[in-house]
């Protein structure tokens, strides 16, 4: 594979596939946060009304009550948070990477083989992100055991 095709195919694609997943974690995280912390500032407004409202109020409390304990534990099992921040990561640091070997700077710098090098260090970038994502799922699984 030659240098353009490279960046293009996969460099680019990598990059691009990173911001797509980083903000769509990112999305779904604050959604699903901001409907936790406005359930949950409801929750002493209606439980104040109790006293003089009807079954409804005791009823949208409950519910309150279950929809943030439900969010939270869809937050913890996708761990969007977690996956946001490294996606933006690895898709930051193959920018930076390929900003580098574009400019032949740092450790391309009056080298020769710049392209093999670049391959290299990339493909470790995104190595890296993969096993980071692999061993979180080992995780989960050894926790459900």
């Amino acid at each position: 594979m030659d240098q353009k095709t490279y960046l293009a195919e996969r460099i680019d694609n990598q990059i691009d596939w990173y911001e797509k997943k980083s903000k769509s974690n990112q999305n779904k995280y604050k959604t699903l946060k901001t409907i936790v912390i406005i359930t949950s500032v409801s929750i002493p407004f209606l439980a104040g009304l109790i006293k003089t409202e009807s079954d409804i109020t005791k009823i949208a409390v409950g519910i309150g009550g279950v929809l943030i304990a439900a969010i939270e534990g869809v937050l913890a099992l996708n761990k969007y948070q977690d996956l946001w921040l490294e996606y933006r990561l690895a898709a930051e640091m193959l920018k930076q990477e390929k900003i580098i070997f574009s400019t032949q700077s740092g450790p391309y710098e009056n080298k020769k083989n710049t392209f093999k090098l670049f391959v290299t260090r990339a493909e470790s970038i995104m190595s890296s992100e993969n096993k980071n994502w692999l061993q979180n799922q080992q995780k989960e699984d050894d926790s459900e055991s």
